[in-house]
């Protein structure tokens, strides 16, 4: 018999244990709790419900700590003080290293072309332009995973395994789960707010950065690029979307129980980013060049770059925004055939 709370137990705590001692662990810990499980399963003479079975993972704690306690190092980070503790060391570790790789790609496109168009290059001009985007990207990340560290030194109990795939949810409630009163309805993580409002400030400041210093994108390639105009007219929907999130976020972090509300509202905040990029599509060019014989080549380059890859957002925002579609209808029906029930039981005893 599967025992689904189980396994997505025992999958949260494997992406916290050491590759070569992953299999071993998770079996030896599954095999642990199953017995657990069946002792009392005995004793009550019936299968254990799915909350009581999270009566019995709650015991054991959270499987990231949990899972925290099967390594050997004591990894941090710390400035003074220690910001992020071994616990959430290996996910700061493997976010970091996805931000700082994919920004490292980046930049090597824009040297790339800049090198094909014949522009010179300094090693200065190289090393203080990584250096500035590698410490951008540090700081948002170090930032929200010092925050999420707060909060979970606090309450390490505030958790359950109702996220997406099974994943552990985090809840900012100063209130701790108690395993009598453990969650029944679907709510958003306060966690997750935060991060989006956050994430989403951050990201305003530096579209207004952008706006005004396209340094801050092209690089060096500023030396001999510019924008195009259509950047300039999309920098206010973008900014309207983004605060359009900060909004919902804040709605969610003070009813987090509102889970098919933030379903629709980004519903219609995807469609509107889906717009924006349909806009930028039929754009056709996205960076000027007014050196043309010099750097045209390097242009052309850039916007054939940018080109692809719009395409590739806008194909997979189409998908997400069906899948999101779906979702919201399949909530609504599900709501509604939830309230049916309930009438239908209120008319009895009304009579």
């Amino acid at each position: 018999m599967t025992r689904v709370p189980l396994e997505r137990y025992l999958k949260n705590v494997a992406t916290g244990l050491p590759e070569t001692q992953c299999e071993d662990i998770v079996r030896e810990l599954r095999e642990d709790i199953q017995s657990e499980m069946e002792d009392k399963e005995r004793a009550l003479g019936r299968a254990l419900s799915d909350t009581e079975q999270m009566m019995v993972l709650k015991s054991r704690g959270n499987p990231f700590v949990l899972a925290a306690h099967y390594r050997q190092d004591d990894r941090s980070v710390a400035f003074g003080r220690r910001l992020i503790g071994p616990v959430l060391f290996p996910f700061y570790a493997k976010v970091l290293s996805f931000n700082l790789g994919l920004t490292a790609v980046v930049i090597g496109t824009i040297f790339l072309v800049l090198g094909l168009s014949g522009q010179k290059l300094s090693v200065s001009s190289i090393f203080s332009t990584c250096l500035l985007q590698l410490l951008i990207q540090f700081a948002i990340v170090t930032f929200i995973f010092t925050l999420v560290e707060k909060q979970f030194a606090k309450n390490p109990d505030n958790w359950d395994l109702s996220g997406k795939c099974g994943r552990l949810r985090f809840d900012l409630n100063a209130d701790k789960l108690s395993t009598d009163s453990l969650p029944t309805e679907r709510k958003i993580s306060r966690l997750e707010s935060v991060s989006i409002i956050i994430a989403c400030t951050v990201a305003l400041i530096w579209l207004a950065g952008v706006k005004n210093y396209p340094s801050l994108i092209l690089g060096p390639a500023a030396a001999f690029l510019k924008l195009a105009p259509i950047w300039y007219q999309v920098f206010l929907p973008i900014g309207l979307l983004t605060m359009a999130e900060i909004v919902r976020a804040a709605v969610n972090l003070v009813r987090p129980d509102w889970v098919l509300f933030r379903q629709v509202y980004g519903l219609f905040v995807h469609a509107g980013g889906l717009m924006v990029v349909y806009s930028l599509i039929r754009a056709g060019v996205w960076v000027m060049t007014e050196q043309e014989q010099q750097y045209a080549p390097g242009a052309v380059i850039v916007n054939q770059l940018i080109y692809y890859a719009l395409l590739v957002t806008g194909a997979i925002s189409g998908v997400m925004l069906v899948v999101r579609l779906m979702r919201v209808i399949r909530g609504a029906k599900s709501k509604t055939g939830t309230a049916g029930k309930a009438g239908r039981q209120v008319i009895p005893s009304a009579r």
